[in-house]
């Protein structure tokens, strides 16, 4: 019976948030092909830039970061772990300042033995700070 509960509630919060692949689908069709400026006005400044032997300049957004702690009792007293999840945005733009890549380095909130399965019940870290649902077909 718990195990059945276990995959219902597992069933029911998949989905909550984007997965790291569709915040990037999201956020190419939505700035790839604009002026950087529009980042910069949805996302805020960047954290850091570059410009490349090439004249394109690399633009990296540190939107959020999360750490979760988990601690365990045992006969030998407590340990604890903690892990941090975050979520970056890089792009790269011509010298005119249009973005022509976008990738994010992001990390699922979901651990354990389900997140080792491959299942993201969270969604992406990026997703749940903008906001990103997944989009359904």
């Amino acid at each position: 019976m718990k195990s059945l509960f276990l995959g219902v509630a597992i069933l029911a919060l998949a989905g909550c948030a984007a997965s790291r692949q569709e915040v990037v689908e999201q956020l190419g069709q939505q700035y790839i092909g604009q002026n950087v400026d529009q980042m910069v006005v949805s996302l805020g400044p960047p954290a850091s830039t570059f410009r490349m032997n090439s004249g394109e300049m690399s633009y990296i957004w540190q939107l959020t970061s999360e750490t979760n702690f988990a601690a365990e009792s045992d006969r030998y007293g407590i340990a604890g772990r903690a892990k941090t999840n975050f979520c970056k945005v890089s792009v790269i733009t011509t010298p005119a300042g249009i973005v022509t890549q976008l990738r994010t380095e992001d990390a699922s909130g979901t651990g354990g033995i389900i997140g080792a399965l491959g299942v993201d019940i969270r969604g992406s870290v990026c997703a749940r700070h903008l906001g990103l649902m997944p989009r359904r077909s």
